[in-house]
């Protein structure tokens, strides 16, 4: 018996950091949300906190959330793993 894991869900993101507070902007077009960070970007840190305001926002771990592009771009994709469908609606509508 094989064992069947949901595709992740997959975001783009575009990120600004330094930002006065972080805070979801709004959908740049059909698949970027620009996000604001107040990490700055040096070391990661600007990463590490996307990934937990992320976390924080949707209501999940931030072991389920993972960058696959863009560790150093303000233009991210990042996955989701074992997200649910209440959870994907704290996303801001398109």
């Amino acid at each position: 018996m094989t064992c069947s894991h949901p595709e992740p869900f997959i975001l783009h993101v575009k990120v600004q950091p330094n930002a006065s507070k972080s805070e979801l902007v709004g959908w740049i077009d059909e698949q970027t949300l620009k996000i604001r960070i107040q990490a700055p970007a040096q070391d990661g840190k600007a990463n590490k906190a996307l990934v937990s305001f992320l976390a924080k926002r949707i209501g999940v771990s931030k072991n389920q959330i993972s960058i696959l592009r863009g560790e150093s771009s303000r233009q991210k994709v990042i996955a989701f793993n074992r997200l649910s469908a209440s959870q994907k609606q704290r996303l801001p509508s398109r």
